[in-house]
């Protein structure tokens, strides 16, 4: 079992086949060549390390996906991972920046194809909007842009 702080001081227990889908946590290990100590995470908070952990242990005995396969049609999102991304729009990108951050491939694809069927539906503005973007588009590129989506459709 390794131990694990979050940047908020929330302190986990998890079990070395969980921590072996956090590739930034299992490379530590390995490289400090000690599984006994206390990891402390600075870069993500508490409510979002347990999130990670909670996805990493329903996973951990999955058959893990080769490079080439994520990407993939081969990425099938299961009904249990459709029901664990619904989420506020804030929580979902705080879990993207943590799965990246931490190596996990797989929860990364499935946090931006989650976020891709969102904004699927949205408008520019609505999309803007939703994320707190500010829209410095000139005329001639918003036109291009939205060509570009009707052409996708």
């Amino acid at each position: 079992m390794i131990q694990i702080r979050s940047s908020d001081g929330q302190l986990f227990v998890v079990d070395m086949k969980t921590i072996s889908l956090i590739t930034f946590i299992k490379n530590l290990i390995e490289d400090l060549g000690n599984n006994n100590e206390l990891l402390q995470l600075p870069n993500v908070k508490g409510d979002i390390l347990d999130l990670v952990i909670r996805y990493c242990e329903y996973h951990k005995n999955d058959v893990q996906l080769g490079e080439d396969d994520l990407f993939q049609d081969k990425f099938i999102v299961s009904a249990w991972d459709r029901k664990f991304m619904q989420m506020k729009d804030s929580t979902m990108l705080q879990l993207l920046n943590a799965a990246d951050y931490l190596g996990i491939e797989p929860l990364v694809e499935l946090c931006c194809l989650s976020i891709a069927k969102i904004i699927r539906e949205l408008s520019v503005d609505e999309i803007c909007l939703r994320y707190g973007i500010v829209d410095d588009f000139t005329d001639a590129q918003r036109k291009h842009t939205q060509a570009l989506r009707a052409s996708m459709h």
